[in-house]
């Protein structure tokens, strides 16, 4: 198991092992990003070296936070936002494990008192029914599904993209069989409609907060030109639904073309 030292306030590792933090006085509040594939989920325990008061704080919290927004979205959570924010010390076991509802978490922690830190032990853990992620490199293929549950499940991917639809079963399944459409069959808006496949852009977390391109026929690549794409699957639990989609960079022709979608 890797045993490494960080020190940098903002920091992100995808690796599992054992992370050793040292507070040299920084007096903001910084972040430890944990990153696994898209069908994982991230346990975290963590051992902590600091006199717990209310100049010190060590948090878990249960996806990404940034700038106030948070993936999963609010509204796309199983938890509220009290319950996915853990305060180490003041929960009762602050040495026990915990597990992530999708493949990212984060460590949020302000500890200006020099010489005191923490050690954190990451593992990351197959999910069986994977739901929200993010997804780290910049081009792939991914498949998302409802598995006959009431869910709204996001992919983000932290980059501009291309993104194509390969696989669409959206409102068609009613029991757990695998009925694969051809991308673009059911091209119909969103509206009135209760399961249904968006596109979202912008330049933070939330997907709530985002743009959207509801155009559900992207056969020829749907060109995402912000910071941040984001493809969601909304289903009712009426039917088993399932897309897969893949994406890549777009091409500089591409995002000439879409300048001003961020502004």
């Amino acid at each position: 198991m890797n045993s490494l030292f960080f020190s940098d306030c903002v920091d992100m590792r995808s690796l599992g092992g054992d992370y050793y933090y040292t507070s040299q006085g920084q007096r903001e509040v910084c972040g430890l990003y944990l990153i696994g594939d898209p069908d994982t989920l991230v346990e975290v325990e963590i051992s902590l070296d600091i006199q717990c008061d209310l100049s010190n704080i060590v948090a878990v919290i249960d996806g990404w936070e940034l700038h106030g927004e948070y993936f999963p979205s609010p509204l796309d959570h199983s938890k509220s936002l009290d319950d996915r924010y853990i305060d180490l010390c003041h929960d009762n076991k602050p040495h026990k494990k915990y597990l992530s509802s999708q493949n990212v978490a984060l460590i949020q922690f302000l500890i200006p008192s020099e010489g005191q830190g923490f050690r954190v032990r990451i593992n990351f853990v197959r999910n069986p029914a994977p739901c929200n992620a993010i997804a780290m490199g910049k081009s792939g293929e991914i498949t998302l599904k409802n598995y006959g549950k009431k869910s709204n499940c996001s992919v983000s991917i932290i980059y501009p993209e291309k993104i194509y639809l390969v696989n669409v079963d959206i409102g068609v399944s009613s029991e757990g069989g695998n009925i694969k459409t051809k991308s673009g069959l059911s091209c119909t808006s969103s509206e009135g409609r209760s399961d249904y496949v968006e596109f979202l852009f912008g330049d933070g977390l939330d997907t709530d907060l985002m743009s959207r391109k509801l155009a559900f026929c992207a056969k020829h690549g749907m060109v995402m030109g912000c910071q941040h794409s984001v493809v969601r699957l909304v289903s009712s639990g009426d039917y088993y639904n399932s897309i897969t989609f893949a994406f890549q960079p777009p091409s500089n022709e591409d995002l000439q073309k879409n300048l001003d979608i961020c502004s």
